[in-house]
């Protein structure tokens, strides 16, 4: 089934951000301890203990979900206030992430962008270009989904 959304938020949201989303799901299971470690710049290697483990992998299975839901609601629905209430909840839940990652940098590290790292520019720097885009979204300004045209049964 189409996308009802325009161009460029099915671009972003439908097709990048999922991609990204499985690529954070499989980075636990790729590189365990760099994943762990990669969440703030400057970090030393985590201690393997098995609460550190496991909240890695539950964090690559959440990714996992939000693909699934993102892949779910983008694609299949017929219905922009549904759209439009996903983008909301998901545009809550991104400055959440980036306060979450910020509690665990602290504010020097969090201010000092020449030394994010790959994992720091994820978690901070592309959620926000997604918060962003997802405003825009929601204020209109790259358009607006579309529910499809009903062909009318002519009898």
């Amino acid at each position: 089934m189409p996308t009802i959304l325009p161009p460029w938020p099915h671009i972003l949201f439908g097709i990048l951000e999922p991609f990204s989303l499985v690529l954070g799901s499989l980075a636990p299971i790729y590189d365990l301890e760099s994943f762990v470690a990669g969440q703030t710049p400057h970090a030393d290697p985590p201690i393997s203990h098995p609460s550190t483990l496991a909240i890695a992998y539950q964090l690559g299975n959440l990714y996992s979900l939000l693909f699934l839901l993102g892949v779910a609601v983008l694609h299949t629905t017929t219905e922009p206030k549904v759209i439009r209430n996903y983008m909301i909840g998901l545009a809550i839940a991104d400055v959440g992430h980036v306060y979450a990652t910020y509690l665990g940098m602290g504010w020097d590290a969090f201010v000092d962008v020449g030394a994010w790292n790959a994992l720091t520019w994820g978690n901070i720097g592309a959620t926000a270009f997604i918060f962003f885009n997802r405003l825009g979204y929601l204020a209109g300004l790259f358009g607006s989904a579309r529910a499809p045209k009903v062909a009318s049964k002519k009898e």
